[in-house]
């Protein structure tokens, strides 16, 4: 995966793209628009969205909370995809943790307005595997 100017989940590329690997007998291309992972998982809650040949919608109706994964379930989808040869792109937030380990202050003037994700310890979401392995 590598880095690039975000494109908005499209459908129409992305099946584009589908198209022109497997005509062309190569791996399917995977694009990452997600931002790098913070190496201590009680600092921040990530949320990522997968957008693939079977996901819900497309656009930027996509990139809203009601289709982002816990860091698990993109795992688990990404590693499906590579698997079957589909293309996907991925993206990724970050949102700040609640906690008593945390280096933040809520309170800082920064953080007003912000999303805050539940204490590590009080995340429900599984425990991801892989090279993300930690985090929730």
């Amino acid at each position: 995966m590598r880095g690039l100017a975000m494109q908005v989940p499209n459908f129409a590329l992305l099946r584009k793209e589908r198209d022109n690997c497997r005509n062309s007998g190569q791996r399917c291309h995977r694009s990452s628009y997600a931002s790098g992972v913070h190496s201590n998982p009680r600092f921040f809650k990530y949320f990522w969205w997968v957008f693939w040949n079977e996901s819900p919608v497309d656009g930027d109706e996509f990139l809203t909370a009601k289709y982002r994964l816990s860091t698990a379930a993109a795992t688990e989808l990404v590693e499906k995809l590579g698997e079957q040869n589909e293309p996907y792109w991925l993206y990724n937030t970050k949102v700040p943790r609640l906690g008593s380990t945390i280096p933040f202050d809520p309170q800082s003037p920064q953080w007003q307005d912000i999303e805050w994700a539940s204490a590590y310890d009080d995340d429900p979401d599984p425990v991801a595997e892989g090279d993300l392995a930690g985090h929730k």
